[in-house]
């Protein structure tokens, strides 16, 4: 799965996707378990590990460190799959999970997602870490799909700002030029995977559609790749000054 060509474009954009790498049957049961998580267990999350549409019906809009608390999405990490498409991307045969999260956008209450960069809130160095995200529905340009920009992991992390977006927090001040780095929608078919950098540049648009768009997202990161504590502690304080004046997690 992982062909040269798909290294290839990785590392030349900063993206990639590989097609139905996921099988009818597996999609339908990643559903059912997405579904049985948020039925049983994000009643008892903390807040920061789920985040709600800011719409009256307050459906889920994003989901972290899931794999903490259900074997089942521990065990979607350890896919080897997947976990060799990440080591081949990563030139690394010693990578680590660190993190599984869902992202959905409701049909009609899907909200924009700002251009921003994993690694302005990740703090990873060097950034060699990437995200697998699964289709669970199909993404268009229409409902939300995750829009890239080419080449963009290539510039470091630029300059952000607090973006006001609850489980979105950090925003760029001004995304790359478009002429330099143009956008391209990643548009998926469930059972298609994703793959970007952390330091790619992505955003996605509000879903209009009567359609939901949900996907699931696995973070790898090489043996490299080490993480600045001192940094995500700071990051921690300003997610816990933002939390408490959020609405509770119960509507």
């Amino acid at each position: 799965m992982a062909t040269k060509h798909i290294v290839q474009q990785y590392n030349e954009d900063g993206f990639v996707i590989v097609r139905q790498l996921i099988s009818t049957d597996e999609i339908a049961a990643l559903d059912q378990h997405v579904d049985d998580f948020i039925r049983d267990v994000v009643p008892t999350l903390e807040p920061g590990d789920v985040y709600f549409e800011d719409t009256p019906s307050r459906p889920v809009k994003s989901i972290f460190r899931m794999n903490r608390h259900a074997p089942y999405f521990q065990q979607l990490a350890d896919d080897l799959r997947l976990r060799d498409l990440a080591t081949a991307l990563l030139a690394d045969t010693n990578i680590t999970c660190s993190n599984v999260a869902f992202f959905g956008k409701p049909a009609g209450d899907g909200s924009v997602v700002p251009a921003h960069q994993d690694n302005a809130f990740q703090y990873w160095t060097p950034p060699d870490v990437l995200t697998v995200t699964i289709a669970i529905d199909e993404s268009t340009v229409d409902n939300g799909a995750l829009i890239c920009q080419q080449g963009s992991h290539r510039l470091g992390v630029l300059p952000h700002q607090p973006s006001g977006v609850m489980g979105f927090s950090m925003a760029l001040v001004e995304p790359p030029d478009l002429a330099s780095h143009p956008e391209a929608a990643l548009c998926l078919q469930p059972g298609d995977v994703a793959v970007h950098h952390v330091a790619t540049v992505h955003r996605s648009d509000a879903n209009l559609t009567t359609r939901c768009r949900r996907q699931l997202s696995i973070g790898y990161c090489s043996s490299r790749a080490q993480p600045d504590e001192a940094a995500r502690a700071e990051h921690r304080k300003r997610l816990a000054t933002l939390h408490a004046g959020a609405k509770p997690l119960q509507s």
